[in-house]
């Protein structure tokens, strides 16, 4: 039987591996500028012909390259980059592989014409089929003008499978934006049919942003900014705007383009509860990390990474813009208006049930809330005038257990007595009372710990008010670093949400506190309370209710009134609203 399987011929492999590499004339592009910045070019100008199906050119001022450098370079596997096996596991640079100008030259006709400094004359390369086909000294200065016509032109088949002019176009300026996003100490000037389009000089990112993707003023990206051991990242992330379709979306590993899922998904779902629409989401994120913590080596365009700690780092990430959003995404609620009542539970004895089939309807909301200003004397009962009545609201919460409540107009929370009384009691002045007396009498506070540390970055003076009084946070509970204007919470006490951190540390720091003041403490205690508590306009559901009166009645010193002598709750007899 005659053997079926045969070595390949040399040829055909060469031509397998360069369509790996050289997909389409994007391609091109993208490996001539990546040998231009690792010339150390300061100045690129790209010249486009037909959507790079006729003609893609580069010329920089990098370094160049001698005779024997030039004609070597053109040969699959040589390469200036890496010299040994551990070298792979340490790169620094765009191309390392020797792969780039050798493929190009299988599936186009490219000249090559440079000069190295050091070299009194130039050279001038005619390449088919990757094989030298003339050569001649040319007199020109230092730097490499790259010439690839005719992509594919031997390939009519990878030819006619490349998309239209208009696409294909689009896939160049991509290439072009992540290459100048990332290096932008560079002065590009980018040609397509003898017409300059972009002119970008250096620039700061932001700016560079602006040129590309924002012609008018930006308003909805905001910096971020880690560092942590070895690793640091920065860069843009936009907070949600309604206005905006679709967001682009760029991540740079050591200056890098990558498509890395696992890091793109802990970004996006920072978002979660703020975006309905994940591509409405815009971020720039640079991730500057240590050469051997990174494995290139792993597709044909380096365009997939393998990272050492990815998943450490996607946590990190995420937990910095889900900070930011907090920050600065500011929730704009038009039911808090809307007057609503909610019954907690099925059960209903006789008087709750008559009270609330009285209020259903919301002309007669309206009704009960202007009741609240009439009443006397006669109908609301002082907790501090009646000390048997205070007793027995702390008798009935300390042994019921199931209190049955609801909330009125998303202010008070409502239940009955001993089916004699009907109590209103005032959510954001009790949750703020609870809380301190919560802070004031604990001398030992557990602390919810971070998986990894909150950031929030402060002005000096801002940063100068917080270390006046950071001992007095951390013995609240608050544990904390304070590092080049920012302050890093690792834990917090456990009665405190997440969410409420930076609202909680910006009112703090809108107090000008002075160190070893005696009103500090008291003055901390407020601002924690008041910006940690349950707001006007916050649905709260059964179990979060009860929680708050059996706090409120049992665990507080003085239900009656808060810190600023502001009313908590009040009683009234089942006969007012017999009148």
């Amino acid at each position: 039987m005659k053997n079926i399987i045969q070595f390949l011929p040399e040829k055909v492999i060469h031509q397998i591996a360069a369509g790996e590499v050289i997909e389409r004339p994007s391609s091109v592009l993208k490996e001539l500028l990546e040998n231009a910045i690792d010339a150390n070019a300061k100045m690129i100008d790209i010249f486009i012909k037909n959507s790079g199906k006729t003609l893609v050119q580069l010329i920089d001022d990098g370094i160049g390259m001698n005779m024997n450098d030039a004609k070597m370079s053109i040969e699959r596997h040589a390469t200036s980059k890496i010299k040994k096996t551990d070298d792979i596991f340490r790169i620094q640079t765009k191309g390392f592989r020797g792969e780039a100008l050798a493929s190009i030259a299988l599936i186009s006709q490219l000249e090559i014409q440079t000069k190295s400094k050091e070299d009194i004359l130039g050279i001038h390369l005619f390449v088919e089929e990757g094989k030298i086909k003339k050569q001649f000294p040319i007199s020109m200065i230092k730097g490499t003008r790259v010439s690839v016509k005719n992509i594919f032109y031997k390939f009519p088949v990878r030819r006619r499978f490349l998309k239209s002019s208009r696409i294909e176009f689009q896939y160049i300026i991509y290439e072009f934006y992540k290459i100048v996003l990332a290096h932008r100490n560079i002065t590009y000037r980018f040609y397509h049919n003898n017409k300059i389009l972009f002119y970008f000089k250096k620039t700061s990112l932001i700016e560079r942003i602006k040129e590309i993707f924002f012609k008018k003023k930006i308003k909805n990206l905001v910096p971020i900014f880690i560092k942590k051991n070895r690793i640091l990242v920065e860069g843009f992330v936009s907070i949600p705007d309604i206005s905006i379709k679709k967001g682009n979306q760029f991540l740079l590993i050591n200056q890098r383009f990558v498509k890395h899922f696992f890091l793109h998904r802990k970004i996006i779902h920072a978002y979660d509860g703020f975006l309905k629409d994940f591509k409405s989401a815009s971020y720039f994120i640079f991730i500057f990390i240590d050469s051997n913590m990174v494995n290139w080596n792993i597709h044909p365009t380096k365009k997939e990474v393998k990272l050492e700690e990815e998943e450490m780092i996607g946590d990190i990430i995420q937990q910095e813009i889900k900070g930011i959003l907090f920050n600065q995404y500011k929730v704009k609620n038009k039911e808090l208006k809307n007057y609503d009542i909610f019954l907690s539970y099925r059960k209903k004895d006789y008087l709750l049930n008559n009270f609330y089939d009285r209020l259903s309807d919301k002309e007669k909301i309206f009704q009960l809330e202007s009741w609240f200003h009439k009443i006397n004397e006669s109908d609301s009962y002082k907790s501090e005038k009646n000390f048997e009545l205070l007793n027995k609201l702390s008798h009935y919460v300390l042994h019921k257990t199931e209190i049955k409540t609801f909330q009125f107009n998303r202010k008070y929370i409502i239940f009955i007595l001993n089916n004699e009384y009907i109590v209103f009691v005032d959510q954001h002045r009790a949750h703020k009372n609870i809380l301190f007396e919560f802070f004031l009498r604990k001398k030992s506070l557990i602390s919810q710990q971070f998986i990894f540390p909150i950031k929030v970055k402060l002005s000096k003076k801002e940063y100068f008010s917080l270390k006046n009084i950071k001992n007095d946070l951390i013995n609240f509970g608050f544990h904390l670093y304070l590092y080049e204007e920012s302050i890093y919470l690792y834990s917090v006490p456990e009665n405190i949400q997440q969410n409420m951190l930076v609202e909680i540390i910006k009112n703090i720091v809108r107090y000008n506190f002075v160190q070893g003041e005696e009103n500090n403490k008291k003055k901390l205690l407020q601002i924690i309370s008041e910006s940690a508590s349950i707001k006007y306009g916050t649905k709260l559901y059964p179990e979060k209710m009860e929680c708050i009166i059996k706090d409120l009645f049992c665990s507080c010193h003085n239900p009656n009134y808060t810190y600023l002598e502001d009313t908590i709750f009040f009683v009234l007899s089942k006969n007012f609203f017999n009148k």
